[in-house]
């Protein structure tokens, strides 16, 4: 009995999740004009077309800004997990003296929010003639120290015995990385990795202020641009919305078994 009312609780709350997106899926279909406020509305598909759609994709560049929030997402994951994965490596699996000092440097870029740094950042980037430049987005957004942290707790994991094996096979530091605790927090890695993809996608700020050229801009700092200038079409609001929803929606469905697998366990049990 306990099980069926959470089962029937689970639905409930994802029933609650996906409305919005059903919701804003209709009015995007709908005719501009129409809305979907009550239950005829609701059940009434007659008139649902893509009109919406075509209209945002033929009166702005959403597909050239989606392109680049792409871009920029999967190079800044990638390149990020790879040097959150050595650091966390080095951290958790590497005696050197200070460590503990360079961890807690580390760790307290965490209590340094982005607007205390966007004025010196601005200047760097500009001295380095990256404004309007997508390695302006990427390059601050490898600084970002939670995936070493959370790596790390994951590399504690890894028993000592196997790298111990593995150094008794000839395997150097970089190989202990590579071919121990690489494999064995995968699922952690990925975790790790959809977290800064979604956290770069919804970057906005500091890409609104480096990127001048629309055709340059992501997503994030495009949409409102957009939004702004059609503010009484509710339709076309929600039409733009769903372009941007639909790429961070199917990362999650293609990868929640790994999310759920990162969440759920430490690499290996000792």
């Amino acid at each position: 009995m306990k099980r069926w009312l959470l089962n029937i609780a689970a639905a409930l709350l994802a029933l609650l999740f996906v409305f919005p997106l059903v919701w804003m899926l209709l009015v995007s279909l709908k005719p501009d004009g129409a809305t979907v406020y009550s239950l005829s509305d609701w059940v009434d598909w007659s008139g649902l077309n893509a009109d919406n759609y075509m209209k945002v994709i033929r009166d702005s560049q959403i597909l050239r800004w989606t392109w680049n929030s792409v871009v920029i997402g999967f190079l800044t994951t990638i390149i990020a997990v790879l040097f959150s994965s050595l650091a966390a490596f080095s951290f958790s699996k590497l005696p050197f003296k200070t460590r503990g000092i360079f961890f807690v440097l580390i760790a307290s870029g965490l209590l340094i929010p982005t607007e205390a740094i966007l004025i010196p950042l601005y200047e760097t980037a500009l001295h380095l003639k990256l404004i309007d430049n997508i390695w302006a987005i990427i390059l601050p957004g490898l600084t970002n120290p939670i995936g070493i942290l959370l790596l790390k707790q994951f590399m504690d994991g890894v028993p000592r015995d196997y790298l111990e094996a593995a150094q008794i096979d000839g395997s150097r530091s970089f190989g202990l990385w590579w071919r121990v605790c690489l494999p064995l927090t995968r699922s952690a890695m990925i975790s790790v990795g959809i977290f800064y993809f979604i956290l770069s996608w919804n970057n906005f700020l500091w890409p609104y202020l480096s990127i001048t050229s629309a055709e340059n801009m992501i997503l994030s700092a495009g949409l409102p641009t957009f939004l702004s200038n059609n503010t009484m079409s509710l339709n076309l609001i929600m039409a733009a919305s769903a372009i941007a929803a639909i790429p961070t929606i199917l990362v999650f469905v293609l990868l929640q078994r790994h999310i759920v697998q990162g969440v759920s366990m430490s690499g290996v049990k000792g």
